[in-house]
C-alpha cells in the first residue's frame, strides 16, 4: 500500500513540475501561468502577456518573474493578484517599472 502512494507521489511531483515555467530552458509559457495564476478576465491575460513580452526582449529578468510566479502560485487565493502586485512592487525595487 505505500508504494502505491509512493508511486503516486512521484507522478504528481512530475505533472506539478510540467506546470511550472522553468527557468532553466528560459521558457515562460502565458497560457499555463493564465492556467496557474487563475486569470478571469482581459486584463490579467494582458497582463501576464505583457510580462512576457517583456522577458522575451530582455527588460525583465526571468529570474525575478520565475521566483515571483512560484511564490504566487503557493497562495490559496488571488494567486494572480498577490504575482501582479509582488512582481510590480519587485521589479520597482529594482528599477523596473512595469
Amino acid at each position: 500500500m505505500s508504494r502505491f502512494y509512493l508511486r503516486l507521489l512521484v507522478v504528481l511531483a512530475l505533472l506539478a513540475l510540467t506546470l511550472v515555467p522553468t527557468a532553466e530552458a528560459g521558457i515562460l509559457d502565458p497560457d499555463v501561468m493564465k492556467i496557474v495564476l487563475r486569470t478571469s478576465t482581459e486584463q490579467e491575460n494582458g497582463f501576464i502577456e505583457y510580462v512576457v513580452a517583456r522577458v522575451e526582449k530582455g527588460t525583465l529578468p526571468l529570474d525575478l518573474v520565475q521566483s515571483t510566479f512560484l511564490w504566487a502560485r503557493k497562495k490559496p487565493r488571488k494567486k494572480f493578484f498577490y504575482f501582479q502586485q509582488g512582481l510590480i512592487l519587485r521589479a520597482a525595487d529594482r528599477g523596473i517599472k512595469l
